[in-house]
């Protein structure tokens, strides 16, 4: 109960002597900014996900993007075991480095 009691005081203390890291003025000025055209026709990529392409690369890993490279010649499934294959890796490098290393 001591450690919150410290931790409230602390926190409403230093929310009341927080200062802003930039000038800020009373005048009043603003500055309004136009968008054009062509800054709104970018292009844009037209990517397919293919569900199964990533369920395959997410359960089989490497293998799973092996069997998609074999059994099917659309990119889009190819490309979602590839997403598949990185989410995977992603997983198992928060998995791996959260796990305690003890034991406990």
């Amino acid at each position: 109960m001591k450690n919150i009691l410290m931790l409230f005081i602390t926190l409403l203390t230093l929310s009341t002597v927080t200062y802003a890291s930039f000038p800020v003025t009373e005048n009043g000025t603003t500055t309004e900014l136009v968008a054009d055209d062509a800054n709104n026709a970018l292009p844009i990529a037209n990517v397919e996900f293919n569900f199964g392409g990533f369920i395959l690369g997410l359960l089989l890993g490497f293998i799973g993007v092996g069997i998609a490279y074999i059994s099917s010649n659309d990119e889009a499934f190819r490309r979602s075991a590839w997403y598949g294959v990185g989410t995977w890796v992603i997983l198992l490098l928060i998995l791996s480095v959260g796990a305690p290393i003890g034991g406990m």
